[in-house]
Order: C-alpha cells, then sequence, then structure tokens
C-alpha cells in the first residue's frame, strides 16, 4: 500500500461499453491503415516481381518529412509505423 496516495476507483480504466468519444474515427483509422498496408505490400512485391527493389528509400524518407511537417515530431513516429506495417510479414484482416 502506499502511503498519502488517493484510492483511485477501479472503474475508472473500464472499457466504456457505449465506447469514447473517437471510437468510430478510431476503426475508420484502423480500416485505413490496414488498406494502406495491404496497398503498399502489394506494390513492394510488384517491385520485386519486376526485379527492382522492393524498398524505394527515396520515397520513404520524403514520405517521414512530409509526415513530420505535417504532424511535427509525433508525425516522424507515425510515418515509421507506417513503414513497418508495410514491411512486416504480419498477417493483417482485409480492409473493412
Amino acid at each position: 500500500m502506499t502511503v498519502g496516495v488517493a484510492g483511485i476507483p477501479e472503474d475508472l480504466f473500464a472499457p466504456d461499453p457505449e465506447g469514447g468519444p473517437c471510437e468510430q474515427l478510431d476503426g475508420l483509422l484502423i480500416a485505413l491503415l490496414v488498406d494502406r498496408t495491404l496497398v503498399a505490400r502489394d506494390h513492394q512485391a510488384a517491385r520485386g516481381e519486376a526485379g527492382l527493389p522492393v524498398r524505394k528509400m527515396a520515397w520513404e524518407y520524403a514520405m517521414v518529412k512530409r509526415y513530420t511537417a505535417q504532424l511535427g515530431p509525433p508525425g516522424a513516429e507515425i510515418a515509421r509505423a507506417l513503414l513497418a506495417l508495410a514491411h512486416s510479414p504480419q498477417h493483417l484482416p482485409p480492409a473493412t
């Protein structure tokens, strides 16, 4: 037990059965991210089949710069996460 710390109700972090104010947007973002990842993977596969390098580093660098310019430093992290998804072998469900 921690001394001098007020108790926090356990239900404070319980999931809201009605969803939060951003739940619909989160669902849309996830669907868009899955779709973007699948499109990027298809593009990479097509480049590989054509005998080209799968990754185009100049394009990836420009993407990170674009996200950073629009969203600041967190934008760079988002861009890197998107690139990681695109290059990951992890199975993703089809976009809905």
